[in-house]
């Protein structure tokens, strides 16, 4: 980062001082601390950063920044809330560059979204871009504070579950352009409705000025209709034709989509190296961004298809004649949807098998929407399901009880375990005995935290 003065940094969080000393580091990991950096003594659910003030500047920190402490130590900067205030020294921090800043937020796929439209833009300009998905109050600003004079463009992931979360990312990172990829169901509870959360989406607005691109996913029911005269709307869309970028002819194969894009009267063959309906969309959102900054058409559709998905998103991997999809990185009743559409269409020579973790933050929906998953997948064609989890008892019922529970009359199989170690033991047990055989595609989707990604593991080592 740019050297940054005790005085600025006390100006942007409401702390006197005169100190002009510069940093050019800031830490919130008291572990590995930079000489002469600030620390940032943040809470966790499980952690209080202050408990750590002492070792990180017996450690070389500086400075750190506090909410409590011995007022008389001059390398103690006090705030009022910690995490507030790196997200204020973030706020500080990013006005000082003229980089153009794209805002992206939604229920679902907003990561993948994030990075298709950095690999559009680092094909023309030296872009930044959350690392994995950093995205909340401590994520963002550890982001923004990697901003240097060398970037001309930023791609920032906004998230959050309750109401004022995105107003809050979107004053400090101040998007020229943003994208809201749907409205769905994820923290439906502390939103209450789908209502809420569009409402809450919606926040990304208070940063930006008027007059800028609002991009906006057009088959998505409540953003087709959105309105708001104070910004340029642009909808990306497949099934809604009245949208300014579409796509048509949409093609899977050997793991590739292929696809036309139709923006403007013309149609221009596109490519990704990835599968799925959800990824064309994605992919058009992307090539809205792209036009938006300038960038020639052939130059979107060659960068989208030299994207590479990253983390453990539908990255697919051959073993020992069974195909693995590895997208343990987040799961909700839309993007499972979405992964169990995408998986109906893979060519597959055995079995399509998903292997599930309950899904959160559902509130008094959970066991409705779980069951609803389970339906769908049957709906879908899909052979087995092995659910990991107290709710997803739910989603195994509703795949069980659906009308299309019956292929070729056999009922289709299924497996529930309360712990994901009883579910792997149960999984290796299968491939051992040859009931999950060479030719069958297991398809592992769950939220990180439920951690099947360990699953995984144990199955390219034991099996």
């Amino acid at each position: 980062m740019k050297p940054l003065s005790i005085k600025e940094i006390g100006a942007a969080v409401g702390f006197e001082t005169q100190d002009s000393t510069q940093i050019t580091a800031i830490d919130t990991d008291s572990r590995s601390v930079s000489k002469g950096s600030l620390f940032v003594a943040l809470r966790g659910e499980t952690f209080d950063g202050h408990n750590y003030v002492n070792s990180a500047l017996e450690q070389g920190a500086a400075y750190a920044l506090v909410d409590h402490g011995d007022r008389e130590d001059p390398r103690l900067l006090f705030c009022p809330d910690t995490e507030q205030g790196f997200l204020d020294i973030a706020g500080y921090y990013r006005d000082k560059f003229k980089v153009k800043l794209i805002g992206v937020t939604g229920s679902v796929g907003k990561t993948t979204t994030k990075e298709m439209i950095a690999a559009v833009l680092e094909s023309c300009f030296c872009t930044l871009k959350n690392e994995g998905n950093l995205n909340n109050r401590v994520g963002m600003p550890k982001t923004l504070l990697r901003l240097d004079d060398c970037h001309q463009c930023a791609v920032i992931e906004m998230g959050m579950n309750q109401f004022g979360e995105i107003s809050d990312l979107s004053c400090r990172a101040k998007p020229d352009i943003a994208v809201i990829t749907n409205i769905g169901v994820q923290h439906i509870e502390f939103l209450g409705s789908r209502e809420g959360i569009l409402k809450a989406k919606m926040e990304i607005r208070e940063g930006m000025q008027p007059g800028s691109p609002l991009i906006l996913c057009g088959d998505d029911d409540l953003l087709s209709g959105f309105e708001d005269k104070n910004f340029r709307i642009i909808r990306y869309g497949i099934d809604n034709k009245k949208c300014a970028v579409t796509a048509e002819d949409i093609e899977e194969k050997d793991g590739q989509t292929c696809f036309l894009i139709c923006a403007d009267g013309k149609k221009m063959p596109a490519k990704l190296p990835t599968f799925g309906r959800h990824n064309v969309l994605n992919a058009l959102a992307a090539y809205a961004v792209g036009r938006e900054l300038g960038m020639e058409d052939m130059d979107i559709i060659a960068a989208l298809c030299n994207y590479v998905p990253s983390g453990m998103r539908q990255r697919v991997v051959e073993h020992k004649g069974l195909t693995i999809v590895e997208d343990c990185y987040n799961c909700g009743p839309d993007s499972l949807k979405a992964a169990i559409a995408a998986f109906s269409t893979m060519p597959c020579k055995g079995r399509r098998i998903m292997v599930l973790g309950d899904m959160l933050e559902l509130g008094d929906y959970a066991r409705e929407l779980h069951y609803d998953c389970g339906n769908f997948a049957a709906e879908k064609g899909i052979d087995r399901l092995y659910c990991c989890g107290e709710l997803s008892k739910n989603t195994l019922e509703g795949f069980q009880k659906s009308n299309k529970a019956v292929l070729s009359n056999e009922k289709r199989q299924g497996f529930h375990a309360m712990q994901r170690d009883d579910m792997a033991e149960e999984l290796l047990r299968q491939i051992k005995e040859g009931q999950i055989r060479p030719g069958d595609i297991l398809w592992f989707k769950a939220s990180h935290g439920i951690h099947l990604e360990d699953i995984i593991k144990r199955i390219y080592e034991e099996c």
